[in-house]
């Protein structure tokens, strides 16, 4: 079954703070930049099919974070969130130095661009937020716990789980990712892992990203919304109605979600009904619209809802 691929990318390989980060690239080097952050176990082969229905000429760079897709690991017991923040910048600094930089991001990459933003407001020109809400708001009281849990998950390692085949591993993503099609599942599968040697698969991904903890405890949420409140790009916020909303209940449920809306003075919001999480891999075609409608000339503070 065809995968649809349209437009071809080539890997770029730039030393990142010690680690030898791979940055994929679609189009002219010369075209307008536009920076793809994707999301925690993801890669930035998963934008491939929002970019093949992007309709304007650009140079789409996208990352893959430190320990996932191409990039090297780090070698640590787990991963910490300032270090995505500063490998960020770092990229940022490489490919576009002189002008503002127009992001995209993705969930846990949303939440990386999101505190950028605020840190560094006059490097972003505008911000594409998909489905990403920041971490989790963690209570003072539950931190002896939550400590030894992680003390425990370092000490115990870490490994995901063993896949017999290709087929084997798109059955356990299409179970996690229903909405997403079978050949964008094939796509995806064959860019999240390789084969093992041994007649197997095995994730390209560092383990120790698999707990998340790391990321979550050094990225408190009353750190990351002062961040939000310093932004002074537009902001365009895309909430898929069936993504996080519905999966974080406990955490952005009873106004807080709103709340969190609010760090946003200059947002526009889009909300899509029927659509999970993984928007660019559910609906690109209309990603790519609602992406190229925004950049450039936003009007902030601007609200709209699609259904």
């Amino acid at each position: 079954m065809s995968s649809g691929i349209v437009k071809s990318s080539e890997s770029i390989f730039v030393p990142v703070r010690g680690l030898r980060y791979h940055v994929r690239s679609w189009g002219r080097k010369d075209a307008p930049k536009l920076f793809l952050l994707h999301g925690w176990m993801d890669c930035s082969a998963s934008f491939q099919f929002t970019v093949d229905a992007l309709s304007r000429d650009w140079n789409v760079l996208a990352p893959d974070w430190r320990g996932y897709g191409l990039t090297q690991w780090a070698g640590t017991d787990t991963y910490w969130f300032p270090e995505f923040l500063a490998d960020l910048e770092h990229l940022l600094d490489h490919f576009q130095a002189d002008v503002p930089v127009n992001l995209v991001a993705h969930s846990f990459g949303a939440g990386v661009a999101c505190v950028y933003a605020g840190v560094r407001p006059q490097r972003v020109a505008g911000l594409f937020n998909i489905d990403g809400f920041g971490s989790r708001d963690f209570q003072p009281e539950g931190a002896p716990a939550r400590w030894a849990h992680f003390l425990k998950l370092v000490r115990e390692g870490k490994r995901f789980g063993h896949y017999a085949s290709f087929a084997a591993l798109e059955q356990r993503l299409h179970k996690q990712f229903p909405r997403v099609s079978a050949p964008r599942i094939a796509w995806l599968a064959r860019h999240l892992a390789r084969e093992d040697g041994h007649g197997g698969i095995a994730m390209l991904s560092d383990p120790s990203h698999a707990t998340n903890y790391g990321t979550h405890f050094s990225n408190r949420l009353d750190d990351s919304m002062a961040c939000w409140r310093a932004i002074t790009a537009p902001v365009l916020w895309l909430i898929a109605r069936d993504g996080s909303p519905r999966r974080r209940v406990a955490d952005l449920s009873d106004g807080r979600l709103e709340q969190r809306l609010a760090c946003y003075r200059t947002r526009k919001e889009v909300w899509l009904d029927d659509t999970g999480h993984m928007v660019h891999l559910e609906r690109p075609e209309e990603l790519a619209r609602l992406i190229e409608d925004f950049f450039p000339g936003t009007t902030a503070g601007d609200k709209a809802v699609a259904a």
